[in-house]
C-alpha cells in the first residue's frame, strides 16, 4: 500500500474517521491494528517479523531498567541482535556476492576448485527494516543512558509499527512520540489543516514532479556509455530533484497523515540544495538520519572533541557506514566515503576560513554565498551520480561525459518532451506563496498565504487544485518510492 495509491485515500479516510469517532481509550489499538494492516499488505509474512522485533526490543528495554548491575551486557545483547538481523536480511547476499568476485579475481592462483560460487539466500528484503532497527537501537541506547522504557505493551508496538512513518522514516526520537501519545484525544483544526496541506503538498511531488523526472534519469543512467554532454547534465540535475522530491514527498505525506492524526514527526527536509557546504547540506538533508548517524554513531566514537586525526576518522567512518546503510552494494560505500572525505576537506577548510578575515568577508557576501551554495551542489551532484549508477563504471561514465564535449541525444530531447518542465512552474509557485515568507517579510505574499490558508473557500479551492494537478501530471508508469529499499 502507498501513500500515493488507491488503497491508501481508501485506508486512511477510514482509519482517520475511526480514530477522531471513536472514544480515546480505543484510537492507540485501532492505530496499533491499523499500522500492521498497512505493513502486511506489502507482504503478510513480514507483519511475524516485525511482532517478534518489537516484542524482544520491548521486553530487552524493560530488562535493562530493572536489572541495572546487568543492563550493559543486556544493552550488548540488544545491538548485537538488532544488527545481525539487519545484515541477515541486507547484506548477505551482498557478502556472498562480493566473496564471490572476490574468489573469481583470485582463482589462478588458487586452482579451479576455488572458482566455484556460493549460492545466494532466498532473502527478501523487509521494507523498511533499516529504519526498524535504527529507532529500536536509539530506544535501547536512551533507555540504557537512563531514560524510562515504554512499559505499555500497545504503546511501544505503536512506537514501532506507527504506518505514517514505519517504511521510510523519519526515524522518530521514542521521548517525544510517547508524549504525545498522553494527547491523542485532543482535535486541533488548525493542526489538521496543516496535515491536509502536507498530504496534498507530498501527492504532488511524488506524483507530478519525481514520476515525470524518473524516465528522465533512468534513460540517461541506462545509455551512460552513450551520453552526450548536456544529456549527462540533465539526467544527473534530473535525478537529483527526483531524489529530492520522491523522499521529500514521501515524508510530507507521512507527516501529513500523522498532523491529521493529531500527531508531530520530525521534518526531514530544509531547502537541502540551498546549503552552503557539505555540513550545511547534512543539516539540511534527511535530518532524522542524519542527527541519529551524529548522536549515536559520530559522537559515540568521540564526535568533534578529540585531534584532528580522530576527528576525520570519525567523520569518514560515519558517512562510510551511512552509505553502506542506504544500499547492500559498492557504489552506496563509494558515495558514503565520497561524502565523508568531503566533509573532511569542509572541515579543514573551515579552520583555515575562521582564521581569514578575507575569507570570511568573501563568504558573507552575496557573491561568496552563491558560489558556496553552486560548488555546494555541484558536489552533491557528483555524489548522487554514484548514489543511483548500477556501478562505479557506470558512474565514471556518466561524470567522463559531463566533463567532455558530446553532441546530446535523446535526453534533451525527453526532457522538452516531459510535462515535468510545467509541473516545476507550478511548484514553485506554490512553494514561492507557503516557503518564501519564512527567509523575508512580503506584504504581497504574506496577505495572500493568510487568504489561503484560512479562508475556507479557498482553502476548498487549493486543496482542490493541487488534487487535480497531481492527478493531471500522473504519468502511465508511476515510479516506486526510491527510499523503500532501504
Amino acid at each position: 500500500m502507498l501513500f500515493n495509491s488507491v488503497p491508501y485515500l481508501i485506508f486512511f479516510p477510514v482509519v482517520l474517521a475511526l480514530y477522531w469517532l471513536l472514544p480515546s481509550s480505543f484510537r492507540r489499538p485501532l492505530l496499533l491494528v491499523a499500522s500492521y494492516i498497512f505493513y502486511m499488505s506489502w507482504l503478510p509474512v513480514y507483519g511475524i517479523l516485525i511482532v517478534a522485533l518489537s516484542l524482544v526490543n520491548y521486553f530487552i528495554g524493560l530488562m535493562i531498567n530493572y536489572k541495572r548491575s546487568l543492563a550493559k551486557v543486556i544493552f550488548i545483547f540488544g545491538i548485537v541482535f538488532n544488527l545481525g538481523m539487519l545484515c541477515y536480511f541486507k547484506y548477505t547476499n551482498f557478502l556472498i556476492s562480493s566473496f564471490n568476485e572476490l574468489a573469481q579475481k583470485f582463482s589462478p592462483f588458487f586452482g579451479h576448485g576455488a572458482t566455484l560460487p556460493l549460492g545466494l539466500l532466498d532473502i527478501i528484503l523487509p521494507l523498511g527494516i533499516s529504519f526498524f532497527v535504527f529507532e529500536f537501537i536509539h530506544y535501547l541506547t536512551d533507555v540504557y543512558k537512563g531514560d524510562q522504557p515504554i512499559k505499555n505493551p500497545v504503546d511501544f508496538g505503536l512506537f514501532a509499527a506507527f504506518f505514517p512513518s514505519q517504511i521510510a522514516g523519519p526515524i522518530k526520537r521514542y521521548q517525544d512520540f510517547v508524549k504525545q501519545l498522553g494527547h491523542c484525544d485532543v482535535f486541533e483544526a488548525k493542526v489538521f489543516n496543516e496535515g491536509l496541506v502536507l498530504l496534498l503538498q507530498g501527492l504532488f511531488k511524488k506524483i507530478a514532479l519525481s514520476d515525470n523526472l524518473a524516465p528522465i534519469a533512468n534513460a540517461g543512467f541506462a545509455g551512460a556509455a552513450n551520453l552526450g554532454t548536456v544529456d549527462a547534465w540533465i539526467a544527473s540535475i534530473a535525478f537529483a530533484l527526483q531524489i529530492y522530491f520522491d523522499f521529500s514527498g514521501y515524508t510530507d505525506m507521512g507527516r501529513g497523515s500523522a498532523k491529521m492524526l493529531g500527531f508531530s514527526l520530525p521534518d526531514n527536509f530544509d531547502f537541502p540544495y540551498l546549503a552552503s557546504s557539505l555540513s550545511d547540506f547534512w543539516k539540511r538533508w534527511h535530518i532524522s538520519l542524519s542527527s541519529w548517524l551524529r548522536d549515536y554513531l559520530y559522537i559515540p566514537l568521540g564526535g568533534g572533541r578529540c585531534s584532528r586525526f580522530q576527528k576525520h576518522r570519525n567523520l569518514l567512518i560515519t558517512m562510510l557506514l551511512g552509505g553502506l546503510w542506504h544500499g547492500a552494494a559498492w557504489h552506496f560505500v563509494i558515495w558514503g566515503a565520497f561524502h565523508g572525505a568531503g566533509l573532511v576537506v569542509n572541515h579543514s577548510y573551515d579552520e583555515v576560513a575562521g582564521k581569514s578575515a578575507v575569507l570570511q568577508k568573501f563568504h558573507a557576501s552575496v557573491l561568496g554565498k552563491i558560489f558556496s551554495s553552486v560548488l555546494t551542489f555541484l558536489a552533491v551532484l557528483v555524489g548522487w551520480v554514484f548514489f543511483r549508477a548500477d556501478n562505479s563504471e557506470q558512474a565514471c561514465q556518466i561524470l567522463r561525459a559531463m566533463v567532455s564535449i558530446k553532441e546530446s541525444g535523446p535526453v534533451l530531447e525527453m526532457l522538452y518532451q516531459s510535462p515535468v518542465t510545467v509541473a516545476l512552474v507550478l511548484y514553485s509557485a506554490y512553494a514561492s506563496i507557503y516557503s518564501l515568507p519564512r527567509f523575508k517579510s512580503l506584504p504581497v505574499l504574506d496577505a495572500l498565504q493568510r487568504k489561503l490558508s484560512f479562508v475556507l473557500p479557498a482553502r476548498v479551492v487549493v486543496y482542490a487544485s493541487v488534487f487535480l494537478a497531481a492527478l493531471g501530471f500522473c504519468p502511465s508508469q508511476p515510479s516506486p518510492f526510491i527510499y523503500f529499499q532501504f
